[in-house]
């Protein structure tokens, strides 16, 4: 299998933007609701859990978890403040 350029670019992208700090999807799944009820009312995330926000925009799974669980809260949360 060969990468087109695009796919190429995309990579050495990610690559760039990586830093030593990261979590895996493991980490990032156990924070992620103490994360997402902390956005919805709109309180500060904590520093532990800004790591989470970084990991959502490279992993597809775990951002596709997090929208469901956004969903879910948002209906349990009808005071919380709409995206």
């Amino acid at each position: 299998m060969s990468l087109d350029e695009n796919q190429i670019h995309a990579l050495l992208s990610q690559v760039a933007d990586t830093r030593s700090e990261e979590i895996g999807c493991d980490e990032c799944l156990g924070g992620m609701a103490e994360f997402a009820e902390a956005e919805l009312v709109g309180r500060e995330v904590p520093d532990a859990l800004r790591r989470i926000h970084a990991h959502l925009a490279f992993c597809p799974e775990c951002a596709e978890e997090y929208a469901l669980l956004r969903e879910l809260l948002g209906a349990t949360h009808p005071e919380a403040p709409a995206e």
